[in-house]
This record gives C-alpha cells, sequence and structure tokens, in this order.
C-alpha cells in the first residue's frame, strides 16, 4: 500500500475473512490492535458479507461518516438484511429522524436525567454497600451487568424482580458467539422474547399510566400525531440493547484501568468533585462501540471510491486514539482540552443517552470509592474481551483489603 502524502491510499488492503467480533488478536489486545491497524492503512476492506465492508479508522474519517447521514445511512446497516424492524430513533433517517428526536430528547436531556440521580444513586449503592465486606467480587457480573439493567428497568417502569430475567435475556442475545450460535436461532428467539415483554409493557400501560417511559411516550403527541405501538416497542428495544451493554463494558474497562492506575484512583478517591473530568478522558480511552452505516450511493471515504449497498464500519476506538487528532492518545490524561471524542457518536445520531451514560458512569464511580477505595485485578486473571458492536470483558475479577475487628479497634496514630 502507497500514501499520497494527504493520507489518501492508492491501494487499501484486504483482511480475507476478519469479522471484528471473533479475530482472536482483536478479543485479545482490544484496542492495542485497532491502534495497530489504524497506522497501517486509513481504511481496510473484509469480504465477510456479501457487499464489501470498510473499515474506518482515524478521526477525520469517522466524524465525516458520522455527520453525512445522506451518504451513509444508518437503516438496517450489517448482517440482518431481511430484518425489518426499525431500532427508533437510531436506525431511522431523516426526515423521520427528527421526528423522534423531538419526542425523545426531553425524556432524555440533561434536567430529566438529574431528577433521576437518586434512583440511579439507590440502584449503584444497592450492588456495591453488600459486598464491601466480601473482599472480592466479579465485577462484571455482579456489578457492571446489574447496574444499568436495574437502571433501565426503573426508567422504562419495570419490575426490578425481574432483573435476573432481564439478564439472561441480553446475555443470549448480545453475547452468543455465531460459533455457539451459527444459525442465529439463540439470538433471534432473545429478541422475539424482549420484543413480546415490551410490547406486554406497552399495553399494560396504556391500562395503568405510570411515571417512566412509556407512560410518557403513550402520552406524547408532536404535530398531530402520537406514537404507535410498534414505534415504543421498537424504541424500547433499542433502549435495552444499546443502553445496557455500553454502559456495562465501558464500566469494566475504566475500573480495570483504575485498578491498574494507583495514581488516578487516589485522585478521585480523595477528590470526588474530579470524577466527572476523569470520566469524560476514561470515555475517549475506551469508546467500546463500533457503528456501522450503509452506504447510499457511489461516493468516496476516506480517499476510498465506495459503492451503494457497501457498508462502513466507524471503529470509535481507534478514531478516539488517533494521534493526529490527540496528543498522548493512548494515555489518560484527564482535563485535556477539546477533548471532542466520538464514544457517542456525532452528528444528528448521536446518542440519545449520552446524559444517563455519563450520569450513571460518574454516580458509578462516586459510590463504589466511598465503599471500596483500595482495589486490584486478581492475581492471574485472563482478562478476556466480547467485541462487536460493543466491547467489554467477560470477566473481571477483583480484590480488595477488607478492615478485620482488630483493624477497626486499633487506635489512629493521626
Amino acid at each position: 500500500m502507497t500514501d499520497d502524502g494527504g493520507g489518501v491510499t492508492s491501494d487499501v488492503p484486504l483482511l480475507p475473512g476478519f469479522d471484528h467480533a471473533v479475530d482472536h488478536d482483536i478479543l485479545s489486545r482490544w484496542p492495542e490492535r485497532w491502534d495497530e491497524l489504524r497506522e497501517q492503512s486509513r481504511v481496510f476492506r473484509s469480504d465477510i458479507a456479501p457487499w464489501d465492508l470498510w473499515f474506518l479508522l482515524r478521526y477525520e474519517d469517522v466524524a465525516e461518516a458520522f455527520g453525512d447521514p445522506t451518504r451513509f445511512s444508518s437503516r438496517q446497516t450489517l448482517y440482518h438484511v431481511e430484518d425489518t424492524h426499525r431500532w427508533i430513533p437510531s436506525g431511522v433517517d431523516p426526515p423521520e429522524h427528527t421526528f423522534y428526536r423531538q419526542v425523545l430528547n426531553p425524556l432524555f436531556g440533561r434536567g430529566a436525567i438529574e431528577r433521576m440521580e437518586n434512583d440511579i444513586r439507590a440502584c449503584m449503592r444497592g450492588l456495591v454497600e453488600p459486598i464491601g465486606s466480601a473482599g472480592r467480587c466479579d465485577f462484571m457480573t455482579e456489578v457492571a451487568l446489574r447496574y444499568p439493567t436495574a437502571v433501565y428497568m426503573q426508567t422504562m417502569g419495570m419490575p426490578l424482580g425481574d432483573l435476573g430475567v432481564f439478564l439472561g435475556w441480553a446475555e443470549r442475545l448480545l453475547h452468543t458467539s455465531a460459533a455457539d450460535d451459527p444459525d442465529g436461532s439463540i439470538r433471534a428467539d432473545a429478541a422475539r422474547t424482549v420484543y413480546r415483554y415490551t410490547r406486554s409493557l406497552v399495553g399494560q400501560r396504556r391500562q395503568e399510566p405510570g411515571d417512566d417511559v412509556v407512560s410518557n411516550l403513550l402520552s406524547v403527541e408532536l404535530d398531530g400525531r402520537s406514537l404507535t405501538d410498534n414505534e415504543i416497542v421498537e424504541i424500547g428495544y433499542l433502549l435495552f440493547t444499546a443502553g445496557m451493554d455500553t454502559v456495562a463494558g465501558t464500566l469494566g474497562y475504566m475500573f480495570a484501568h483504575l485498578a491498574r492506575h494507583d495514581d488516578l484512583r487516589s485522585t478521585i478517591v480523595e477528590q470526588p468533585d474530579q470524577i466527572p473530568v476523569a470520566v469524560d478522558e476514561l470515555l475517549r480511552l475506551y469508546g467500546i462501540a463500533s457503528m456501522a452505516r450503509v452506504v447510499q450511493h457511489d461516493t468516496e471515504i476516506a480517499g476510498c471510491p465506495v459503492r451503494a449497498g457497501d457498508r462502513l464500519v466507524l471503529v470509535t476506538s481507534a478514531a478516539n486514539r488517533d494521534p493526529r487528532r490527540f496528543e498522548l492518545a493512548d494515555e489518560c490524561v484527564p482535563g485535556r482540552g477539546q477533548n471532542r471524542h466520538l464514544t457517542f457518536g456525532a452528528g444528528i445520531h448521536r446518542c440519545l443517552g449520552a446524559h444517563l451514560a455519563r450520569t450513571e458512569i460518574r454516580i458509578a464511580l462516586e459510590e463504589w470509592h466511598r465503599v471500596i477505595p483500595d482495589y486490584r485485578i486478581a492475581d492471574g486473571a485472563d482478562l478476556t474481551s466480547h467485541v462487536g458492536g460493543a466491547a467489554g470483558y467477560n470477566h473481571l475479577p477483583l480484590e480488595w483489603p477488607v478492615p478485620t475487628p482488630a483493624d477497626e479497634e486499633r487506635p489512629s496514630t493521626n
């Protein structure tokens, strides 16, 4: 491959059979492997699908694709070409998209999320306080996955008694590998189950409205029209799949980072007001989502001609760590200026739940470090990731010292 000096490649490399969801190097060395690929080429191609699949890795190219829905559509993008469902609003293009965002933005804006803070904090406290005296936990299964699921269920007006059931659905839907489910039947069955549950909830809220997202969506009217049950079900399904897994995966990488970096951990323990600054930088460093787009008509991106029907994978992790955009791009630098990362996307499809996600993550760090200020990754832990639409650790065993009764009775030397 050659470069003309302006970053435009004259020969785009092909990675035969490359699927980032199962690629060994990506799974074992995420996000460093993405960094290597970004420096090898601005873009590369995979032949695993019936269409050309292009991976964009540099900040300027990913940002360009995010910002141009006319050329690059967010409608059904990758493998399930026969799927008639529309994930609202992320899988809908303008002008329909504008209507849905006008309906949804007030429910997920800063003010609405601030009013949810006490309930969100209660969810995290209910998880961390019981394990504080245990001295160890699998952070992913005991905290990271349970916490955003509980928040989602509260937001939607679902009974928290169904938390274990929802976790099982999420595991089958989001983390079943292609090797274990070659025909997709396990994931499809889990998706149908979530749809049925959400549809049943919509029917219940029509009869008995409450103070929750579903009830609000049933009562909203904009430009003379209300949402249909099908539209509300699609919104609920998107919130289920997108909100829970992304927050859980992000928390895993953040807590692993803090466990390895005593200086940053000490800073946020001693100065909790610095937590929002640390959160923003860690969101940049661990941008776990890889979103996709459909090419609308023959055009060019990243100096490469692409054709109508081709798919783009926008690798936000690689873009967020692009040294052409950020100094010390692969290091955590809290308080860096102009931290315009792409973790939540950009343009009209910027993540609807960005305020909610930031709040969940901030509260998680506040409440955990209030109870467990000093912890480390367990010796011998083999940390493996799942990588696809969103990356995350499969397990994260953490350990911390627990005061003994003798320690608590010992007089202070201060």
